[in-house]
């Protein structure tokens, strides 16, 4: 409201100054031109129409003036609001154009609607930002579908291709070669399952956590246990060590465990048979705790995860991802270090642990 009053007491200024203008000009004009005017009763008409004349037409040119020095900032506002709303949120081509070239303030005509022009540039910026979050959303939507659907596809070709196998008539199996055909259907099978819990709990948005105090070591201990107690990892040696012996820090127990699970079966799953797997826990200088898992086997090229978005191939799939997502939801960061062939070495840190 302040902003349209204070255009419409500029415009009113603008037009008396010019009004007045227009009679001194129309004055002077007549008494260089026609002197005897005051002197007869004819001349004075004509001198009165000569003045409305001049008056009218001072008065049109005043008009048109006002209307292209006003309007051309006006005609710029629109052009801009319309390239918005075609979706060109950058700014337009002669926005130097409106601004000294000394000072780089408004030119006159422009600062009239100097709040104008702040307000339609603060909706250009934020619909260009918004424009860019969608776009990489979009991205992220993409590799995280790629993802999961290399994630899901692995499990399910070894389960349905050794379910084939056992029931096709024409192979007699002995009962060391089923065992260890259903024992990898097991395995891919608790692979799976654990696919589908990661992809419940990423659809749910943010992490919510319930922290309390918990004894770290113990955590991580149990869940390697459960890990290499499986039928399916039974095949591959997991060590153990802690300094010190417990390490107290806030956390969401179940979470956390959550994590560390993922990142051990992925180091099963993903490696073959004999791969030796240690996990070590530490407090660090900073008072930082530190989980690092390592093993000795095939390695993978390491590429940096996006939060919250699975990559399309290899070790980088959903476990990993939801795994780094509720360690950051800790407040903590995840690491990795691979190369192929030369093995894997994974590290948690979560953030200093209270005395």
């Amino acid at each position: 409201m302040n902003f349209i009053l204070r255009v419409a007491l500029r415009l009113l200024a603008a037009f008396l100054l010019l009004f007045a203008i227009i009679q001194a000009i129309a004055i002077v004009t007549v008494r260089f031109f026609w002197p005897q005017a005051t002197t007869n009763e004819i001349s004075l008409a004509h001198f009165e129409i000569f003045v409305l004349a001049l008056c009218g037409v001072l008065f049109l040119l005043t008009l048109l003036l006002i209307g292209w020095y006003l309007g051309k900032p006006v005609y710029f506002i629109m052009v801009w609001i319309r390239r918005l709303t075609s979706g060109q949120y950058e700014l337009p081509e002669r926005w130097d154009q409106i601004r000294s070239r000394k000072g780089g303030t408004l030119k006159i005509q422009y600062a009239v609607y100097r709040e104008l022009l702040e307000h339609v540039g603060k909706l250009a910026a934020t619909l260009e930002n918004n424009k860019k979050e969608l776009q990489q959303s979009e991205r992220a939507k993409q590799e995280w579908i790629r993802g999961i659907s290399h994630d899901l596809k692995t499990p399910l070709t070894y389960i349905s291709g050794y379910s084939t196998m056992l029931l096709n008539p024409e192979y007699r199996w002995s009962d060391a070669e089923r065992r260890e055909f259903l024992s990898v259907i097991q395995q891919k099978a608790a692979h799976l399952q654990e696919l589908v819990l990661d992809l419940n709990e990423s659809l749910q948005g943010q992490v919510p956590l319930k922290k309390e105090e918990t004894d770290l070591v113990e955590l991580v201990r149990r869940t390697v246990a459960d890990v290499g107690s499986a039928p399916w990892a039974a095949g591959y040696p997991f060590g153990m060590d802690a300094e010190p012996d417990s390490l107290i820090v806030c956390c969401d127990p179940k979470l956390l465990t959550r994590a560390v699970r993922n990142l051990l079966v992925n180091a099963v799953v993903h490696n073959p048979e004999g791969t030796e797997i240690s996990v070590r826990i530490s407090r660090l200088h900073d008072r930082s705790a530190e989980i690092r898992i390592e093993d000795n086997g095939v390695g993978f090229s390491a590429k940096p995860v996006p939060s919250g978005a699975a990559a399309s191939s290899g070790r980088l799939g959903l476990g990993m991802s939801i795994a780094r997502q509720l360690i950051e939801a800790h407040g903590g960061d995840l690491s990795v270090i691979s190369k192929p062939n030369e093995g894997t070495f994974l590290s948690i840190r979560l953030p200093p642990v209270e005395d």
